[in-house]
């Protein structure tokens, strides 16, 4: 997923789950900072969990499914 990937994904979020993502950003960035995301499994882990709660609102799916349409064409 590249940046413009993410961006597309982000402002579709609601409210609550624009919210919800800003926290989780501002403690990613926190522990960024202050080395405690240096281990790759943590990383992975930090990563995995957020694409979880896009999955689960629908918009990684919409996403997906808009990619290859644009691939198909």
């Amino acid at each position: 997923m590249n940046i413009e990937e993410v961006q597309q994904v982000i402002v579709k979020l609601s409210p609550e789950e624009l919210a919800r993502f800003r926290a989780w950003f501002k403690k990613y960035e926190r522990d960024v900072r202050t080395g405690e995301l240096t281990d790759s499994k943590q990383l992975r882990e930090t990563l995995r969990r957020l694409r979880g709660i896009l999955k689960g609102k629908g918009v990684l799916k919409t996403l997906i499914e808009e990619r290859r349409k644009e691939t198909r064409t």
